[in-house]
């Protein structure tokens, strides 16, 4: 599982506000998937199979939730297409769950990716996955410095969606792992995943305009990843006034262009975000755009007017 293909889903969304440091080992993600704030988004997407695009608005749905217990804080993220409504019946989908404590975390990733180059061969993939496919889940520790990762294989129907991520994720925990652990020593200021990065940045932002009403790049930061180490920093950022989103208006906002680079290989990931600057909704994310290939584009719109996909363990008394 590519980490530019798991940040490139997870960068479609940010968290609802900067992370300490980390949390301990933890057999599932269940501090941010129990209780606490939680958002929906609604997916929109735009295909160019020749020339021109053709878009499709409520093509899949995202929720973030977040929830803040002492020096805890858990943050998880599911994302996904819905076949029945996505263009071509596409159906990608991701999960992410970051909890931390002090300087220590616990990863949970689960993603279906794909590298189709074009609509032809995603169409061509779609019928190759039908009846069953593979899907991997990735657990990840960080603890002294130190970040260990594994993944576990798991077989299970073509079909299944979003909605099934609990699903898979018990399966994944009664397999134990098949992979081989990665293990990686980190710099210095090393942050623990991709939700605490983002959050950090967002963060730093939005203390900035409210301190000062202006804005500076900043330098980036360096988080990790299934044993790989990636930078992201944000490459132009500036505040916007009223921002239109859905029947509602925001009177202060900022539009950043974020990239993460690989310090392995030099490979980039560009995304873009719009995100409330002041209010109840500070920090949290209105709009966010993302382009992981040539002939599609992916909207993020905060949504809060439908619940979206409901993880099992939510709706667990």
């Amino acid at each position: 599982m590519k980490a530019t293909v798991v940040a490139a889903c997870i960068a479609l969304v940010a968290l609802l506000a900067g992370a300490p440091r980390a949390d301990g080992p933890a057999a599932a993600p269940s501090i941010a998937r129990t209780q606490g704030q939680r958002h929906h988004y609604t997916i929109g997407a735009r295909i160019r199979p020749l020339l021109f695009w053709i878009g499709k608005d409520d093509v899949g749905d995202a929720v973030l939730a977040k929830k803040h217990d002492g020096d805890a804080i858990g943050y998880s993220l599911l994302i996904g297409s819905d076949p029945e409504r996505a263009p071509r019946h596409i159906n990608r989908w991701g999960y992410l769950s970051e909890e931390v404590r002090g300087d220590e975390a616990t990863l949970v990733g689960l993603m279906t990716e794909s590298d189709e180059e074009s609509v032809s061969q995603a169409e061509a993939n779609l019928q190759k996955q039908a009846g069953e496919r593979t899907f991997n889940v990735i657990r990840a520790s960080v603890t002294q410095g130190e970040s260990r990762s594994v993944v576990t294989s798991v077989a299970a129907s073509s079909d299944y969606t979003f909605r099934h991520v609990d699903t898979l994720l018990d399966l994944a925990e009664r397999k134990g792992t098949d992979g081989r652990t990665r293990v990686v020593r980190l710099p210095d200021g090393t942050r623990p995943g991709f939700l605490v990065a983002l959050g950090d940045v967002i963060h730093r932002q939005v203390r900035q305009w409210t301190l000062t009403q202006g804005l500076s790049i900043g330098p980036p930061i360096t988080y990790v990843y299934h044993g790989k180490l990636y930078q992201l920093r944000t490459t132009r950022s500036h505040a916007v006034a009223n921002v239109h989103v859905g029947d509602r208006t925001y009177e202060h906002a900022i539009a950043t262009q974020f990239q993460i680079r690989s310090l392995r290989d030099g490979e980039q990931t560009d995304f873009s975000m719009t995100y409330a600057a002041d209010g109840p909704l500070a920090e949290t994310p209105l709009i966010a755009t993302y382009q992981p290939r040539w002939w599609i584009e992916i909207q993020l719109t905060l949504d809060d007017s439908k619940v979206g996909p409901a993880l099992a363990s939510e709706t667990m008394p």
